[in-house]
């Protein structure tokens, strides 16, 4: 299976980027470990590195109400190599639950299905994710197309429920007059036997770490707060579709406002599908392109995005071009403008994060190993003069120097108790971030607000439990930023203290900020406030739906106080390992000029012959700084290079 055209290519290029930029890594690694530089925390500190690396994904979500041509766009771009419709694809409503394409090595090609009645419990879909026993698994023949087909079949399946039932699952609610779910005329209610999908195929791109969320109508978006809260503002890039035989509709404007435009400031691209409708026989080229183009700007002007994020494509069109290999079809249908588009939005977006990341985690493991070669090569230059200074002295001379070097090691000793004071107060500090943040409150404050909402029925109620766990976490996060602030300021005492008074070149403390996270809770917050603040009256369905959405916003926080518990731990190791590398390599340098002042009273050692070994020793720490900084160039040269293709470009 080829990858596409050339938003595969420029995948494939990202690819291989990621892979150059680990190999740098290894490399960088593994000289540190020859060099006696590397201890845990630097391990831990690549290791980190090279699973952002291995473990990068990019995810472009695909939104649209029913009859649009997702499933066919989602064939066309991804699935043309096949020979045939992969995804289902006819008219009508084909994608009947949320679905993830992926590729994960470690599990055997396969689709997952959660059955709809995971609905009626408590239980966020985050939280089902990892419980093998709760999904359906069908095996895939990835080499065989059929095979695959039949499988995806699968996510269109639908079962015949009550109305009660229909109502507790949320996908039916008898108040709303325009939706398009009635009862049949047995009493009960057609819905989708599954509610989720997890789609797990190699394929090239998804291979590269490329995911996949095909996701149905404005009904499933607005149930299923996995969704809102999760995959569709976490995605790199959204396609919003619309058909150009349909024109831009109330709902198309409901999915877009309430899901796209408030949640993504960027990577959102709208795709006018469906042009091939647009081809008459009885128009020129001419008209038909300036009929497109009028729709395009009718598109532009309602939803309020530039024309240029506008893409007229026919997915029907691209797909058979692909499939028949008809170069001047797959043209006309403008699909490859759309795969250009997405590699320009998606590719370099996602790059710009993972540099970031890397850039950021290297800089640290270099600014530790340089200023630790850098202590060394002073010391050594500061013991040559020293011993040069003995020539010709007598005895007394010899003993004076080492006496001088015994109280400055006691002078050092003394100090490292009031580091041991001040790591004391650094590891209160710690420890009451960590409490804060630690999941056993987290629960404490989900049980308070579950129960609240539990013992009343009425609106005001269920919002005072929701406003109860939004403001716990808020007030949570708000005592861990005042703990890192107290702590950047310990910090930044005790790196003058040794700067000034031993000679070390600390620079300044790492900065850690906590508001990321009160910024996903403010969204959180407005989400949940857009969708439940206008209720008055909490109807059986709006209950249940509540009752999900509070489930899943407890796993979202629980994910959130995770995260910050591993970047939290990763900064406080990160802003002390300067501090004690530089210690140890100051303690080792006074022992390493005690011993040579030792050596020359004790006549075991001539003058000349150490002082030939230190000049030796400054040597190699030069050819080491050497190494190390070839090793950085070669590391920053390849975070530099720019994703354009097939080829890597300088930046």
């Amino acid at each position: 299976m080829g990858a596409s055209g050339g938003f595969g290519e420029r995948v494939a290029a990202y690819g291989a980027w990621r892979g150059e930029l680990a190999e740098s890594v290894r490399r960088f690694g593994l000289w540190l470990a020859d060099a006696e530089l590397s201890d845990p925390q630097t391990q831990a500190r690549l290791e980190r590195i090279l699973d952002r690396l291995g473990q990068d994904r990019m995810s472009l979500a695909f939104i649209a109400e029913f009859s649009r041509g997702k499933s066919e766009l989602i064939n066309a771009i991804f699935f043309g190599s096949y020979g045939q419709r992969i995804l289902p694809s006819s008219a009508g409503r084909t994608t009947m639950c949320p679905t993830e394409l992926m590729y994960d090595a470690r599990h055997k090609p396969s689709i997952r299905l959660l059955p709809i009645e995971t609905r009626l419990r408590e239980t966020s879909l985050a939280e089902l994710r990892n419980a093998a026993g709760e999904w359906n698994e069908i095996g895939i023949d990835a080499d065989d197309a059929e095979s695959v087909r039949k499988a995806f079949e699968s996510v269109r399946e639908v079962k015949r429920v009550t109305v009660e039932d229909a109502t507790m699952l949320g996908l039916y609610d008898a108040a709303d007059e325009e939706s398009p779910v009635r009862p049949d005329g047995e009493g009960m209610i057609e819905v989708p036997r599954w509610r989720h999908a997890i789609v797990n195929i190699p394929h090239p791109l998804l291979e590269l770490g490329l995911q996949i969320i095909d996701t149905p109508g404005l009904n499933a978006i607005g149930s299923e707060p996995e969704l809102t809260l999760n995959l569709i503002p976490n995605a790199d890039a959204v396609l919003f579709m619309l058909a150009a035989d349909a024109g831009v509709t109330r709902t198309d404007i409901e999915v877009w406002r309430e899901h796209i435009s408030a949640s993504h400031q960027s990577g959102r691209l709208v795709v006018l599908n469906k042009i091939d409708g647009l081809w008459d026989d009885l128009r020129d080229e001419a008209q038909i392109e300036l009929e497109i183009s009028r729709q395009v700007s009718s598109v532009s002007q309602t939803l309020g995005i530039p024309p240029d994020r506008v893409f007229p494509v026919s997915a029907q069109k691209g797909l058979v071009g692909r499939v028949h290999n008809d170069p001047a079809l797959l043209k006309r249908s403008r699909l490859l403008d759309l795969e250009r588009a997405l590699s320009r939005e998606l590719v370099p977006q996602q790059q710009e994060l993972v540099r970031e990341h890397v850039r950021r985690e290297f800089d640290e493991l270099y600014g530790v190993a340089h200023s630790v070669l850098a202590a060394r090569r002073r010391a050594t230059v500061e013991q040559l003069f020293e011993l040069n200074g003995l020539r010709g002295k007598n005895r007394n001379v010899v003993d004076h120097m080492g006496a001088r070097i015994r109280a400055e090691r006691a002078e050092f000793e003394k100090s490292l108790r009031h580091l041991q004071a001040l790591r004391a107060v650094f590891s209160r500090h710690s420890q009451a971030i960590f409490t804060s943040i630690s999941i056993d409150a987290l629960k404490r404050h989900v049980r308070g607000a579950r129960e609240s909402m539990k013992s009343s029925q009425l609106t005001v109620g269920l919002r005072d439990g929701m406003d109860s766990l939004m403001t716990s976490v808020r007030g949570d996060f708000v005592d861990i930023s005042k703990l890192i602030d107290e702590i950047t300021t310990l910090m930044t005492a005790m790196y003058k203290q040794f700067n000034a008074e031993y000679g070390m070149s600390l620079g300044a403390p790492i900065l850690f900020s906590t508001r990321r996270y009160l910024g996903e809770i403010e969204r959180i917050e407005a989400l949940y406030r857009k969708q439940f603040g206008a209720i008055t009256m909490m109807t059986t369905e709006k209950w249940a739906l509540m009752r999900r959405f509070f489930e899943s916003v407890a796993a979202r926080i629980r994910e959130l106080y995770e995260l910050a518990t591993r970047e939290i731990e990763g900064w406080l190791r990160a802003i002390m390992a300067p501090v004690e590398g530089q210690v140890r390599e100051h303690q080792a340098q006074l022992k390493r000029r005690l011993d040579s002042v030792k050596r020359v009273l004790e006549a075991t050692d001539t003058l000349e012959s150490r002082i030939s070994e230190i000049d030796g020793a400054r040597d190699t720490i030069e050819r080491k700084i050497g190494q190390m900084n070839e090793l950085s160039d070669q590391l920053r040269s390849a975070l530099g290079r720019e994703v354009r293709g097939e080829e890597l470009q300088p930046a």
